[in-house]
């Protein structure tokens, strides 16, 4: 078994009981796995990516602003790995973009939001109509335009922001499980 397997095993252990201890190992495990590969080794792109994800978990938890820093930091160099054309792609622009929407939340950097409706953008754009993720990526970069107008006062992108939920919904009907957030991004929005 593999150091991210087994992180990777802790981290979803972490998600159904909470024990921050899990969370902690499996960061111990993702740095131990980025070890054997130098610098620009094509392998390292996933365990950078995991341990970005472990990272920004234990910020979701515990609040400390390094961890979100250190995700936001480990996702970047992640997506420099995964270029156009790379299967998952889609999942670090998004997650990064995750990451600089919280980071802008924290800081209130227009920059950070700015550079995570790109990031959404080209995500959504890796997820055409009949992606299984494509309902997620309309709601986050809606939620980014619409934190961007209450920042900025720009009706483009409250009216981007809206057709962005409009469109969430249609793929989100009722009975659907993501129906509830897609009623509320429309309604935040």
């Amino acid at each position: 078994m593999s150091l991210n397997n087994l992180a990777d095993y802790l981290q979803k252990r972490f998600h159904k009981h909470y024990q921050i201890h899990d969370l902690e190992e499996a960061i111990g495990l993702h740095r131990a796995a980025l070890e054997p590969y130098p610098s620009g080794h094509s392998d390292r792109d996933s365990s950078l990516h995991l341990l970005a994800l472990c990272l920004v978990n234990r910020y979701d938890r515990q609040g400390d602003v390094a961890d979100l820093e250190k995700a936001a930091t480990f996702a970047r160099t992640a997506l420099e790995f995964r270029l156009p054309g790379h299967p998952r792609r889609d999942v670090c622009l998004n997650n990064l973009a995750d990451d600089l929407q919280k980071r802008f939340h924290k800081h209130d950097l227009a920059q950070d939001l700015d550079e995570a409706i790109e990031l959404h953008r080209a995500a959504l754009e890796l997820r055409p109509i009949g992606h299984s993720e494509r309902a997620s990526s309309l709601r986050l970069l809606a939620l980014c335009l619409s934190n961007r107008y209450d920042k900025q006062g720009l009706a483009i992108d409250l009216a981007e922001a809206l057709s962005l939920a409009r469109e969430t919904m249609k793929l989100c009907p009722p009975g659907h499980t993501d129906h509830g957030v897609s009623l509320n991004t429309l309604a935040d929005s």
